[in-house]
């Protein structure tokens, strides 16, 4: 590939880039409006991210045609160009796989007949600003090309499972002492749950951009690897 060819496809996977990171800012907008609406049952905010989450839906597909025509047209044959292309279009999956627990969330806060006991609500808003803190962290070591970076980050998904056992215990023990909670309960649980599951995301994202930068596989989704020193 001469220079000038060389340049211009730089020049479009730094589009690509862009587009992944406004995605990644969709995605923690809605994590942080889905746990405001849970946080005070309000139902307008809830439909506004329930509403956001077709926006985010539409642009994951644009990043994915994107991709897809840089692929068609440019046709690269460096090996890490091919694994980048990969990586976007696997990241912006798992993107849009958050957004959709985002609007789980946002959809809980619908149902519940009674506000939120507020130790839980304190772990769950610690839980959503963990996930979001390991997504902005994941997406600064894709734009920093740092496999190492990454590797870090997916260690911080223990952290956000504490919580979430933490959580699972204490309205547990609230269904136990009070049958009445039982529903309440449980519809904290899913949302929890799906806390939970956002990090088990970024771990996916994190390990994807391992095998951009070094060519090797870790050991599978939601694997727990040590970095490299």
């Amino acid at each position: 590939m001469d220079h000038s060819n060389r340049a211009h496809l730089d020049y479009q996977l730094g589009g690509l880039e862009n587009s992944l990171l406004d995605l990644s800012s969709m995605v923690e907008k809605a994590v942080d409006n889905a746990i405001a609406a849970l946080k005070h049952r309000d139902h307008r905010q809830a439909q506004r991210v329930i509403a956001a989450d077709r926006t985010l839906n539409t642009r994951r597909y644009d990043v994915e045609n994107d991709a897809l025509l840089l692929l068609a047209t440019q046709q690269p044959v460096v090996s890490r160009d091919l694994r980048y292309i990969a990586a976007v279009m696997h990241i912006s999956g798992e993107l849009e796989r958050m957004g959709d627990y985002a609007k789980g969330i946002a959809r809980i806060s619908d149902k519940l007949n009674g506000s939120p006991p507020v130790q839980v609500m304190v772990k769950l808003e610690q839980m959503s600003v963990q996930a979001n803190k390991m997504l902005h962290a994941a997406m600064d070591a894709f734009i920093d090309h740092s496999a190492l970076e990454a590797d870090r980050v997916a260690l911080l998904d223990d952290e956000l499972d504490d919580l979430y056992n933490t959580v699972y215990k204490e309205l547990l023990a609230l269904m136990f002492e009070d049958n009445s909670t039982v529903d309440l309960a449980t519809l904290l649980l899913w949302a929890a749950h799906n806390l939970e599951r956002m990090g088990d995301r970024v771990t996916n994202i994190c390990e994807r951009i391992h095998f951009v930068e070094t060519g090797e596989l870790s050991d599978g989704p939601g694997s727990h690897y040590r970095p490299t020193e």
